[in-house]
């Protein structure tokens, strides 16, 4: 598709670059072209008359307006013959000398029109010249279009044809021994058969969606084998459908993707990574009850699959379904407990339900498993700050100020601590620098009442504004 659309904007230029050329020869014959010698620049002045003669001494000059350069030539140089004729015919010095100095006159008149045609034919010839390089340019762009392209095609062609030829038969049947396109067609699918095999790791929902480059152009050789069996005719499985649905996915052609999960659904409703993936698709576009819909369904299907569990509970938690979300992050958690994002979002559904001592316990578990986890230990901060344990929640407060040095959010909820605790020196560092990074809190701590033991404190007044 993309090499006929080269084609068509190439054929496009040329087609321009031909119209641009005939329009300008058009109505321009070469004897017309040449500048017309304008009358008026000819010379008013009567033709000499010899006294008591009758005989002109300027013979008719010829009609040049309306002649070539050549043609004019040769009739200036006819005129000037019969002017010096006329002048060896008489006998009178004086009057030959004015003759003479007439016809010289005359004659740089001509000479000066006669140059000037010859400058203009030699510009039309010039112009001339420049289009017929233009066209030649064209027709060798366009040609070379064509070869590179015939090229491409036959390489591709070739190759295919090798891909045919160069497996050895398997022996099956008689009819299929003597077929080679089919006994090729079987070997790619053997071939396939075992790189699906080697790389299982494909259809982990948690990975497929994460693949790195390497791991890219693995799946990329695999869907090139998939796409020519299909061409073949074979049809697809469900899983070779799903690796295409992959790669689409990975490229981020989402509405291609999809079409292909959903495809798979309709064939085998069972296919638990076909309706999470188009679940995970929905959650990306921020649709997030069909998200829900469908991860629900691959939950049920494969209830034991972590990455299932722990989307269908974060999804939840986007649609306020906090019961949900918990219960279906506690199989997440339990299933994979070295996760901590896991954990986090755990704790985050018990901390909107209310739960807050398993909130606490949630946050606690995820910055043990990944200690500069800053939105864990905020969020462990204020969890410990709701149960009193201000000693705790500072120090929480702390580490993720230290994980993330511009975490405001941090700051102010360390300087609001510092300030209960009667350590005026931590509150008024950190409000200091919450407020340099986000000018908003200084109107927060002006009528916080965590800061009220600071309200006759100048440099906190200078602080505030």
């Amino acid at each position: 598709m993309r090499n006929i659309f080269t084609l068509i904007l190439i054929i496009l230029t040329v087609a321009l670059a031909v119209s641009y050329s005939v329009n300008f020869y058009t109505g321009k014959k070469p004897t017309e072209l040449p500048v017309q010698f304008n009358k008026t620049a000819q010379p008013e002045t009567p033709a000499f008359q010899m006294p008591n003669s009758d005989v002109n001494l300027m013979p008719e000059e010829p009609d040049m307006a309306n002649t070539d350069v050549y043609t004019g030539v040769l009739a200036l140089e006819k005129s000037i013959g019969k002017k010096l004729s006329i002048i060896a015919r008489s006998s009178n010095n004086k009057e030959v000398i004015a003759r003479i100095d007439q016809l010289s006159k005359q004659l740089e008149t001509d000479v000066t029109l006669v140059l000037a045609a010859v400058n203009k034919k030699e510009q039309w010839y010039r112009n001339e010249f420049y289009q017929v390089l233009i066209g030649l340019f064209a027709v060798f762009v366009l040609f070379t279009a064509i070869m590179i392209m015939g090229y491409v095609s036959i390489k591709k062609f070739v190759a295919q044809s090798l891909m045919i030829s160069g497996f050895k038969p398997v022996q099956t049947s008689s009819d299929e021994a003597e077929n080679p396109i089919l006994t090729a067609v079987g070997a790619v699918a053997a071939k396939l058969a075992v790189k699906i095999g080697e790389n299982r790791y494909l259809f982990d929902a948690d990975k497929a969606v994460r693949l790195n480059t390497v791991q890219k152009n693995v799946l990329s050789e695999i869907t090139d084998e998939i796409l020519f069996l299909d061409k073949a005719g074979s049809k697809l499985s469900p899983e070779e459908l799903y690796l295409l649905g992959v790669e689409r996915l990975n490229e981020k052609n989402y509405t291609e993707a999809n079409a292909l999960f959903e495809h798979i659904r309709r064939d085998d409703s069972d296919f638990a990574a076909a309706w999470y993936m188009t679940g995970y698709i929905a959650y990306l576009n921020k649709k997030y009850d069909v998200a829900a819909e469908n991860l629900a369904k691959a939950c049920m299907i494969e209830p034991e699959n972590d990455t299932f569990q722990s989307t269908y509970g974060s999804t939840c938690l986007k649609l306020k379904r906090y019961s949900e979300a918990a219960s279906a992050l506690e199989k997440a958690a339990a299933l994979k407990p070295e996760d901590a994002a896991v954990w986090n979002n755990l704790a985050h559904a018990y901390i909107v339900s209310g739960e807050t001592e398993k909130a606490a316990e949630a946050f606690q578990k995820a910055t043990d498993l990944k200690p500069d986890f800053h939105e864990a230990l905020h969020n462990l901060g204020l969890a410990l700050g709701r149960m009193n344990k201000q000693e705790e929640a500072l120090a929480a407060f702390e580490k993720a100020i230290t994980a993330k040095p511009d975490k405001h959010e941090s700051m102010y909820n360390a300087a609001c601590l510092y300030a209960l605790l009667g350590k005026r020196e931590g509150a008024l560092k950190n409000l200091k620098k919450a407020i340099e990074l986000s000018p908003e809190y200084a109107k927060k701590a002006r009528t916080d009442k965590d800061f009220e033991s600071f309200a006759n404190d100048a440099e906190f007044k200078a602080i505030v504004g």
